[in-house]
Formats: C-alpha cells, sequence, structure tokens
C-alpha cells in the first residue's frame, strides 16, 4: 500500500468515527483493501 493510501485510510477512518456515516466506512475499507 503506498503512503498516499494509507494517509487516505486514516482520514476516512477519522471520518467515520466523527461523523457515523457508513459510506466513510465503505471508503476505508476500499482503501485498506489495496494492498
Amino acid at each position: 500500500m503506498s503512503n498516499y493510501d494509507r494517509d487516505a485510510a486514516e482520514l476516512a477512518w477519522k471520518m467515520f468515527k466523527k461523523t457515523g456515516s457508513i459510506s466513510y466506512y465503505m471508503l476505508y475499507k476500499q482503501l485498506s483493501g489495496r494492498k
């Protein structure tokens, strides 16, 4: 996983925790699922 993907996944996770939006969780899973 590139640094960009890792940072983006981390940001998506933070937004999910903050907003509770499932779309952020799905984005996190998509980004963190890539190797």
